[in-house]
């Protein structure tokens, strides 16, 4: 029986119907997100070549080929060398320019003022911190601000940075982030801003603490306790930014009333206040002089997590306390959506990284054997904390996805 020939010419090559639709579909993607994803694979493998990318992509060669001639007339890719011989032509290597752009971010704390640049490839260049007077007044934040670009731009000109991210806290006055905002468009830098919890977690995840793949959590403490979802890296977008707050998730029915009216918050268990409440009742405070006053909080949580570090039993405990109530406010995420890493960040988390990581970890194998999985538990690294990193990683993937424009 003759089979019927089912390909057609187009010019001097054979196309099948498979073919064509696959090429039909190349030519209907916006060149935008051909180059963007063609740039982000080579930054993912970096060092790589053409075929490698098309195989990868499953796309022809040619939009390759044209997706690269534009990235290299704009300077963000080079070759560098060949790749080894396997009988013919050998491969140019292809890898970011990494000195092409850099991007910046930024996040505001009560007592100081973090900056972080990253270049193409999103690695760490260069991190300044900054502190603020208590208040807080909106014209010295700006000032503070302007004084950090000037250390930042030290190196290159403020014109190639990419843009600018900034993990806002949600207490931050809105005539403050208009001004911060207003300030970057007066020295010709894009901003754009998110939570502060999102940029921990893409911070950390371009720092190297979080695995490629699989669906990981970072819990942040700073002006709220909140959790950010990755899965292989990119965020989980919520419906609103309120949904990742965790402050109001009640972890013990028959405790202290909150605020809210509920009781049992975990805001009463973890929250800097909470430490520097838990400090009062045991003494500590007093022989810490921590006076708690909503402007050093931050401040008072950190030197009491400090003091658990250098082996004192009060602190200890309530680190201790601390990093299991937070535990349990996440666990449900944690066990129902299949979560294999956590990463805990935030300045007096990261102040007392052994006690808290010992104290989360522990609860998660205490309550993590009838998973039947194991749960990486961890303190972020990244210092000061990852958020101005993720922030500028925020800034630089804006850039990058609108490549090709």
């Amino acid at each position: 029986m003759e089979v019927p020939d089912r390909s057609r010419k187009s010019g001097t090559i054979d196309l099948d119907d498979g073919e064509e639709r696959d090429m039909a579909a190349e030519r209907s993607r916006p060149r935008t997100t051909i180059d963007s994803t063609v740039l982000e694979t080579i930054r993912r493998r970096s060092v790589t070549t053409r075929v490698e990318i098309a195989r990868e992509l499953g796309v022809t060669p040619a939009t390759v080929t044209n997706a690269v001639k534009r990235l290299m007339a704009a300077g963000l890719v080079i070759e560098a060398g060949h790749a080894r011989s396997t009988g013919g032509k050998r491969a140019s290597l292809l890898r970011i320019n990494d000195e092409a752009r850099w991007a910046l971010g930024c996040t505001i704390e009560p007592a100081r003022l973090s900056l972080a640049a990253v270049d193409t490839t999103g690695a760490l260049r260069s991190r300044s911190v900054l502190p603020l007077p208590l208040g807080r007044e909106p014209a010295t934040i700006v000032e503070t601000l302007r004084q950090g670009l000037d250390l930042m731009s030290a190196r290159d000109s403020l014109s190639s940075a990419t843009g600018i991210g900034f993990a806002m806290p949600s207490t931050l006055p809105a005539e403050l982030r208009t001004a911060l905002t207003a300030t970057t468009a007066e020295l010709g830098i894009p901003a754009l801003e998110t939570d502060e919890a999102t940029c921990a977690a893409l911070g950390s995840f371009w720092s190297g603490e979080q695995p490629e793949q699989g669906l990981t959590a970072t819990v942040h403490a700073n002006s709220h306790l909140a959790i950010a979802l990755l899965q292989d890296g990119a965020p989980i977008q919520h419906a609103a930014e309120a949904a990742s707050v965790l402050d109001h998730v009640c972890i013990d029915p028959n405790g202290h009333l909150c605020d809210c009216g509920m009781a049992g918050c975990l805001n009463l268990y973890a929250a800097g206040s909470a430490l520097v409440e838990q400090a009062r009742h045991t003494g500590l405070a007093a022989d810490l002089d921590v006076n708690g006053i909503e402007e050093s909080v931050n401040a008072d949580a950190v030197l009491i997590a400090l003091t658990a570090t250098r082996g004192d039993d009060r602190a200890e405990q309530i680190i201790d306390r601390a990093a299991r109530a937070l535990m349990q406010a996440v666990w449900p995420v944690v066990a129902g959506l299949g979560v294999d890493t956590v990463v805990l960040t935030g300045t007096w988390i990261q102040a007392a990284p052994a006690p808290f990581s010992r104290a989360a970890t522990q609860y998660a194998r205490d309550y993590g054997k009838g998973l039947g999985r194991p749960v990486t538990v961890k303190v972020s690294e990244v210092q000061p904390h990852p958020c101005a990193v993720g922030a500028a990683v925020l800034a630089l993937k804006s850039f990058l996805s609108t490549t090709g424009d």
